[in-house]
């Protein structure tokens, strides 16, 4: 596959963090590579983009949003799932698009049907049950999001590659 600034640093340095804590045993990543493969061809992105995660999820969905707009330019927002319906939610217009970086649930599915009366698009994937799973499936899942969406409208760079004036100044104050 491509690979993008971030793509191999994000993942390691999750996986380093997450082996400090619990002892780390990673089993079916290629599994959970192509069932993120498949999942992220259903997802269409329009108009503004939400990603929402908790707990361990949730800096995912800040790694979401840094993916689109590094790669695409792309302005989205992330938040965790309890503060969408009292912040995010009443910014988010009809077509907009929310992606819920968290199994399956009574509450995601709560939230899912009430978002759907509002005209959003959401996406909640059937993940892995086990957290460390989930942060490999829902990390291969966004970048497949940024990557697809890169394919279908045919950049051949990436956003941050050709806005060089924006990358230095984000260089001067990074490094």
């Amino acid at each position: 596959g491509i690979l993008t600034a971030g793509t191999v640093g994000f993942l390691s340095s999750a996986l380093t963090c997450i082996s400090l804590v619990y002892d780390l045993k990673i089993s079916g990543a290629k599994n959970l590579y192509e069932s993120a493969k498949r999942h992220s061809g259903k997802v269409v992105m329009r108009n503004k983009v939400y990603f929402l995660g908790n707990q361990h999820t949730f800096p995912i969905a800040m790694y979401a949003s840094a993916k689109l707009g590094e790669v695409l330019g792309m302005d989205s927002k992330y938040e965790r799932i309890e503060q969408f319906s009292h912040m995010g939610l009443f910014t988010a217009k009809k077509g907009d698009t929310v992606i819920i970086l968290e199994p399956k649930n009574k509450h995601n599915s709560s939230l899912k049907s009430n978002l759907k009366k509002l005209g959003l698009d959401v996406y909640v994937f059937d993940g892995p049950d086990d957290k460390t799973s989930q942060v490999l499936f829902y990390t291969f899942l966004v970048q497949f999001l940024a990557l697809g969406l890169a394919r279908k409208i045919n950049l051949d760079d990436c956003y941050f590659i050709v806005q060089k004036k924006t990358r230095a100044a984000s260089s001067d104050m990074i490094y």
